[in-house]
């Protein structure tokens, strides 16, 4: 066994040890925090987290448009027009049975009629029809549908894409029965400032069963899609009728003032 000198010293030793470790790592912190120019330790503010980020640093970024466009276009206020003319344009292609027989092609009428007729019921609008064929761009780009509308001189332009879809298994449990439903994407583009102050997406359902002047349950399908589009755009149009209904009146513009040069 070790005797008390021993073990005295050896506590003696342990506690050096350990209060030199102590001084090591606290003049090594402080040392790390201390203002080389003063020697002082700088206020808090200088611990502050960095300015925030306000535009992009990538170039790739910049080559398509610059920071300070950005930065205009996000602080500025767009004011849609009143009694404005609005172009609506299908994108993509129609389901190949959109001209599946003459029944599908007067029910296809009908729903542009419908359509058309429930976004012309809001009093923000004064025209609504359909972007021709003829001025529609091959490459369905905002830029190019952009310049479209204005050589028509509509204001506004509805772009908006449609896909449907059965279900399948649907027709597993129950037999010459179908449920199909359609999912329309649409987006309102502002002609002048190309700003997009409008978006949503409608999703309908509807449900049919093989009749019998069906030819096959192709037909049955075929109808059921169609008829969950016009659903859905009819939704389509009540959103955005909503949507103009709800913008605040234009401005008025300043009262014109007249001086009379004689006095």
């Amino acid at each position: 066994m070790s005797s008390p000198l021993a073990r005295v010293a050896g506590l003696v030793v342990y506690l050096l040890t350990a209060l030199l470790g102590f001084g090591c790592s606290t003049g090594s912190g402080a040392t790390s925090y201390l203002d080389p120019t003063t020697g002082e330790v700088p206020a808090a503010a200088a611990f502050r987290a960095p300015v925030p980020l306000t535009e992009s640093l990538f170039k790739d970024d910049q080559a398509v448009i610059s920071n300070e466009d950005i930065a205009k276009i996000l602080s500025a206020k767009v004011e849609l027009p009143s009694g404005a003319k609005l172009a609506a344009v299908r994108f993509g292609q129609m389901p190949y049975w959109w001209g599946w027989s003459e029944d599908f092609v007067r029910m296809n009428r009908q729903i542009d009629r419908d359509f058309l007729d429930r976004l012309g019921q809001t009093k923000r609008l004064e025209e609504v029809a359909y972007l021709p064929t003829l001025v529609t761009p091959t490459q369905m780009t905002i830029p190019y549908l952009r310049q479209a509308a204005a050589r028509c001189q509509a204001d506004l332009l509805l772009i908006y894409r449609t896909s449907t879809h059965s279900y399948d298994r649907q027709r597993l449990f129950s037999a010459g029965e179908t449920k199909a439903y359609c999912t329309v994407e649409a987006v309102v583009l502002d002609t002048r400032t190309g700003t997009i102050p409008f978006s949503t997406v409608v999703t309908e359902t509807f449900a049919a069963r093989k009749g019998s002047g069906d030819i096959d349950f192709t037909e049955t399908v075929a109808r059921a899609n169609q008829q969950a589009i016009g659903k859905a755009w009819l939704s389509l149009a009540d959103e955005v009728k909503t949507f103009f209904d709800e913008l605040p009146a234009p401005a008025a513009a300043p009262a014109a003032t007249h001086t009379d040069g004689g006095t």
